[in-house]
């Protein structure tokens, strides 16, 4: 898995707002993307048992790293602009779900 890191307070203090935002934003496209291999694990343990144990982990890491980083936020005083990230990236993945619960409907 990938794992992107939030720059030190430091940089994220000399960055603009519009920068922060794309920092946030390359962290849940980093985290859609660790998502998805975790996933591609999952399916690969259905040939191969031993991979089961892979997934936890990977997800447990995933979930970890994303509590640490909205701890870190938190302490960094970004929260706010964070949290405007997160309703971008839950809007973006509600569009993902309702794409996919079409195509769900309409298969078969």
């Amino acid at each position: 898995m990938i794992t992107f890191r939030l720059p030190p307070l430091e940089e994220l203090e000399k960055s603009g707002k519009d920068e922060r935002m794309n920092t946030f934003r390359r962290y849940f496209a980093s985290s859609r993307y660790n998502r998805l291999l975790i996933q591609q694990v999952l399916v690969r343990s259905a040939k191969d048992p031993t991979l089961a144990k892979e997934v936890v982990a990977m997800e447990k890491e995933h979930n970890l790293d994303f509590a640490r980083t909205v701890e870190k936020v938190k302490k960094y005083g970004y929260y706010d602009e964070f949290a405007t990230a997160v309703k971008e990236e839950d809007d973006a993945l509600l569009k993902i779900i309702e794409a996919y619960d079409k195509r769900m409907r309409t298969a078969g």
